[in-house]
């Protein structure tokens, strides 16, 4: 059953990691978050080379969209409908259908650039999570967690599926979010909201507060747009316990009060072409729900550093076509990027039967991802488009689409920009007393 709710009660996480080399195995050089610090055998992806060079604008402000500093580079090629067999090994069975499916979609190939640094903090977090680390016995919680990635060298794709369910976003965040879901053919229904996001759990890694209820991270939105919606307000919260459900209140204007929202379980089927558990973020469900196999790692063309994704004052039917996204603003780089499949276990229920998710090496969270329905067929695919914030040190998500495979119907987040539009500013000073029941009731006096 689809649900018309407000989509903002599991909301986007933006996310960031790299390194610099610090380990040898097996005569493997990595960086300080597990990734292969050297390029590939033909050169086309580069060794690790971190964010030396890029320089932050003096004048720059939190929230800001930062130049694009590959501005000046050329496409290297073009995939498109006509050649998709050429380079099929290097796309996930998602993206060769989308191209296959839409002949008026194509894939701009850039330079590849290997540029996400963290915070120091992080990398030591990272760190210690090695030596510390691991799930607890009935693997639903992470014991001896520091923050950063929990398993920078995963065994297994319950290790790896963990290392996507811990993003970094800072302390807090405020963001400026649109949705639009665009049909086949092309018209196009948008909403707007304002999200806050304040962390307490151990990614919270410039200072602590106390933390008695096991409390991971606190959502607060507001839609702003359509008219009809105008003042509606959410509040989330999310638990370091993998096995306890969100508990989500919502201030309805129209009756000028606050309720506590049904409990929606990772399988639920919104209004778009996303279920609950991968709003933003690829999966946000219980771990034990999946099978989970870590199937290696693979060499794929994916969205990286689109810093001109989003234009100002672009017409929604020019960045929303009927079919797909505008390609031309997009860019994409062939990465190194770990596959892991998760199968839905027996007894639970789900609209999809499988996923399988491509994270980038570099800063282990979603770049690409299939879907596939309860019969087996592919389904639906997912692009999630980021830039690297050389001002904060954060990877930044700008952008993500899902795409209906069958009907051509997608869902996309991100952009509607103005003069006035922020992106993401982290670590503004959000505190706690505005992240309760009260404070949202207080929002529609």
């Amino acid at each position: 059953m689809r649900l018309r709710i407000p989509v903002m009660i599991i909301l986007s996480l933006v996310l960031m990691a790299a390194s610099s080399a610090a380990d040898t195995q097996g005569g493997v050089k990595y960086t300080r978050l597990g990734a292969e610090a050297a390029g590939n055998a033909t050169g086309e992806i580069p060794p690790f080379e971190g964010a030396k060079g890029l320089k932050c604008p003096a004048d720059y402000q939190k929230g800001e969209y930062l130049p694009n500093p590959f501005r000046d580079e050329k496409i290297l090629f073009v995939i498109n409908a006509a050649n998709v067999d050429k380079y099929k090994d290097r796309l996930s069975p998602g993206q060769v259908a989308r191209l296959v499916k839409n002949p008026n979609y194509y894939m701009n190939i850039y330079p590849s650039h290997r540029i996400y640094e963290h915070p120091e903090v992080y990398y030591e977090a990272t760190e210690k999570n090695v030596k510390t680390c691991h799930l607890s016995k009935d693997k639903n919680m992470l014991i001896g967690y520091n923050g950063g990635v929990p398993f920078p060298y995963p065994k297994n794709g319950l290790e790896a599926i963990w290392n996507v369910k811990k993003p970094w976003a800072g302390n807090d965040l405020e963001t400026d979010d649109c949705r639009r879901v665009v049909s086949p053919s092309g018209k196009i229904r948008k909403s707007r909201w304002t999200t806050k996001i304040l962390a307490f759990d151990e990614t919270r890694l410039y200072d602590k507060w106390p933390n008695p209820n096991g409390v991971t991270m606190k959502i607060l939105s507001y839609y702003t747009y359509p008219a009809d919606r105008e003042g509606e307000a959410a509040l989330s919260v999310g638990y370091v316990d993998d096995r306890r459900e969100l508990d989500v209140w919502q201030y309805i204007p129209t009756l000028n009060r606050v309720r506590r929202a049904p409990t929606l379980i990772g399988g639920t089927q919104l209004d778009g072409e996303s279920t609950v558990d991968e709003m933003g973020f690829d999966f946000r469900d219980h771990a034990y729900k999946w099978n989970w196999k870590l199937l290696g790692k693979k060499e794929m063309y994916v969205p990286e550093n689109n810093y001109e994704m989003w234009g100002v004052d672009v017409p929604d039917n020019v960045e929303c076509q009927a079919g797909g996204v505008n390609p031309a603003r997009l860019r994409y780089e062939l990465h190194r990027v770990w596959v892991v499949e998760g199968d839905l276990k027996k007894g639970y229920s789900h609209p999809y039967s499988k996923r399988v998710s491509y994270y980038d090496e570099d800063y282990w969270q979603p770049v690409v991802a299939d879907r596939y329905d309860k019969r087996g067929n592919l389904w639906r695919m997912a692009e999630y488009y980021q830039c690297y914030n050389y001002c904060t040190k954060q990877r930044y998500v700008i952008g993500y689409i899902y795409y209906n495979l069958e009907s051509g119907r997608y869902e996309v987040f991100g952009g509607c920009r103005n003069k006035n539009t922020k992106t993401n500013a982290t670590d503004i000073g959000l505190t706690p007393n505005l992240f309760t029941v009260q404070a949202l009731r207080r929002m529609g006096r």
